[in-house]
């Protein structure tokens, strides 16, 4: 994970430099492993959520095409990212649940892709499996303005608490289902607070 920490050490500066971001919210982030489950614009998500959770590692599902390249998969793997599904043994639900268990900060888009303007996105339970089946908070969070890079337009991450899943058991077929609605309604709120707020 030396690249990781490199690009850690490199791009905050740099991210706080060129796109001014605040961070709100930051005090609802767990100590120990947790899922952080946020909206996707842009390929810039990943370094905003690293900057709002400062000094600690993530761990990244990206999707599987990423590994299949000669250059860039190694990359990726070094960044702290893991296949989407499983390959070789590595990746998927699994891999993420287990780091999650073991205290690391896993970050999971629940809409998979980016957000496209024309097409319709269903939030997937992979991020809410995750956090019911390690046992460990799952936490919304909303970005702002990662997808106007070329216009450096500033970066505003909100952190939302914990969902509340207290009452659902990791092995009710429909409890990953409620969690994510849930999540997907918490996002929802905290975009659109954003939002009112920015516009404010």
């Amino acid at each position: 994970m030396i690249l990781a920490r490199v690009v850690a050490i490199v791009s905050r500066p740099l991210t706080r430099l060129v796109f001014r971001p605040i961070v709100s919210g930051a005090a609802n982030l767990p100590r120990g492993g947790f899922v952080l489950a946020a909206n996707h614009l842009s390929g810039y998500d990943g370094f905003a959520l690293a900057y709002a959770v400062a000094g600690r590692r993530l761990r990244s599902m990206a999707k599987n095409e990423l590994f299949a390249r000669r250059y860039l998969g190694p990359i990726v793997r070094g960044l702290g990212a893991f296949p989407a599904q499983e390959i070789g043994g590595v990746g998927g639900l699994a891999t993420a649940t287990s780091l999650a268990r073991h205290g690391e900060v896993v970050v999971i888009f629940p809409t998979g892709a980016r957000l496209r303007l024309d097409k319709e996105h269903r939030p997937h339970t992979g991020a809410a499996r995750t956090a019911l089946g390690a046992g460990v908070p799952l936490v919304p969070c909303a970005l702002r303005g990662t997808d106007g890079w070329r216009e450096r337009t500033r970066w505003h991450i909100v952190v939302g608490s914990a969902i509340d899943v207290a009452d659902l058991a990791a092995g009710d077929p429909g409890a990953a289902r409620e969690a994510t609605s849930r999540l997907w309604d918490a996002i929802g709120a905290l975009e659109d607070d954003l939002e009112a707020k920015v516009a404010g």
